[in-house]
């Protein structure tokens, strides 16, 4: 596993050092408000961060909805280049934890294997792990845990139900 400090020896922002040019990045997209460059630690082939030019805390969920809206969109557009160079891609995933380091941004991996989605032809995916988790680890996993409970489940959204009140 690569390792990266999330500030520069300066405490100076990764993400915002990039944008500037005075951190080396492997960009292949850019608009006006926002850019992505391929990941120093890739899982994969083309894994990609989506950033915003200016900085935002890394928690995009509280970002004004109107950059929210551009920025999904702005990772869309990415998607899309992924999925055309990449013949065996058929779909991108989507991550925006943002733990690693503060500055808003989406990573998306291209799901290699993929390409008969691009023909419409959906297949089911299971790991054929299961993973529960009580604390974050700093990792998110799309693998399946155990099986709840149904009247478990049920008792917990009418909970969530009654908080938003």
């Amino acid at each position: 596993m690569g390792t990266y400090e999330a500030k520069t020896t300066d405490s100076k922002c990764v993400f915002c050092e990039i944008v500037a040019g005075r951190i080396p990045s492997a960009c292949f997209w850019e608009d006006s408000e926002f850019m992505a460059f391929l990941a120093i630690d890739p899982n994969t082939e083309g894994f990609t961060c989506v950033v915003p030019r200016k900085h935002h805390e890394s928690d995009v969920l509280k970002m004004p909805d109107d950059v929210l809206q551009r920025f999904v969109m702005a990772a869309k557009k990415v998607s899309e280049v992924l999925e055309n160079y990449y013949s065996d891609v058929g779909r991108v995933g989507l991550i925006m934890e943002g733990t690693g380091i503060d500055h808003a941004h989406i990573k998306l991996i291209p799901m290699h294997g993929t390409d008969h989605m691009k023909r419409g032809e959906w297949k089911q995916y299971l790991s054929g792990q299961e993973h529960w988790f009580d604390t974050y680890e700093g990792w998110i996993s799309s693998a399946g845990g155990p099986l709840a409970d149904i009247v478990k489940l049920k008792e917990l959204a009418e909970k969530l139900k009654n908080s938003q009140h």
